[in-house]
């Protein structure tokens, strides 16, 4: 009994794990500020974004995406995001202060990165 009570539980803590839902919510914000780090690893690409406020404090914004094999598979790499770069970065809004899943990249030119375009 106790095998089944698990066998139905155990999919649900996986599934909140990978979940965004568990980690950010559906308020969309942006911000910019210059490329700090990246980092195209598993289990989530990433980048972090030095954002100076109204009042010139800094703030550093983690900025998650999908696994690197995963944006991989659709041609995605994050190699032109130079570090020193100005950046508006547009996604959902974290459950933790300062934290953001990706949406896209808006450069400075105003080009526009996308790298999981079906979660628009």
């Amino acid at each position: 009994m106790a095998a089944i009570g698990l066998g139905l539980y155990l999919p649900m803590i996986l599934e909140a794990h990978h979940s965004t839902n568990a980690n950010f919510t559906e308020d969309i914000v942006s911000v910019e500020g210059t490329v700090e780090r990246v980092r195209f690893v598993n289990p989530h690409a990433s980048l972090l974004i030095k954002h100076v406020d109204a009042e010139g404090k800094e703030v550093f914004w983690l900025i998650e995406s999908g696994a690197r094999t995963t944006l991989e598979r659709q041609g995605v790499t994050f190699e032109h995001l130079e570090i020193g770069s100005t950046v508006t970065a547009t996604g959902r809004k974290g459950r933790r202060d300062f934290t953001m899943y990706l949406r896209k990249i808006t450069y400075e030119d105003g080009t526009e990165f996308i790298p999981q375009p079906e979660l628009f």
